[in-house]
């Protein structure tokens, strides 16, 4: 018990946690001119099969940050095994000055409670560099080892990816 909350419980510990790779060739802009697509992710990460927009409060100005929503799914789902994964995500923050954005899940099947992220991109010798981090309750099914370790290498794929795609169509 928490003397600070009146004898509620005390709330798990937060896992927080970050990843960089590096693309070598694509200059920061060119990465994210394709990363920054925030409906975009399934063309980048080799795990999500489908990321479209779902829902958008009519009220709003299209594409304003907090009013739009992407939906999710792949086949990594280690709360439900077996199961497809799914997740709707609410985008937060768009800095396109800044090449980042910043996301959270707001309704999932994958173990989620609280989940929030920010995906970047930024200069790197090489050319640049993907940064993914995060602040979470514990995801159902997941060490936090284990969940950095898989963004890691969600992140080294997406790093490859804009390798292919910029590189190639830079002609090297």
């Amino acid at each position: 018990m928490d003397p600070g909350t009146g004898g509620a419980p005390e709330a798990a510990p937060a896992w927080r946690g970050e990843v960089r790779a590096v693309a070598s060739g694509p200059t920061p802009d060119a990465a994210w001119a394709l990363l920054g697509d925030f409906f975009s992710l399934d063309r980048w990460v080799s795990t999500v099969r489908t990321c479209r927009r779902v829902e958008e409060e009519e009220e709003e100005e299209e594409g304003r940050p907090g009013c739009v929503l992407r939906y999710c799914e792949g086949p990594v789902n280690k709360a439900a095994a077996g199961a497809v994964g799914w997740s709707k995500e609410r985008l937060l923050e768009m800095d396109d000055a800044g090449r980042r954005y910043s996301y959270e899940v707001v309704e999932s099947n994958k173990g989620f409670g609280r989940y929030r992220a920010s995906l970047g991109v930024e200069h790197d010798p090489a050319g640049c560099a993907v940064r993914w981090s995060f602040e979470a309750d514990p995801v159902e099914g997941w060490t936090q080892e284990g969940f950095v370790g898989f963004l890691d290498k969600l992140a080294r794929g997406v790093a490859r990816r804009l390798e292919e795609e910029i590189n190639v169509v830079k002609g090297e």
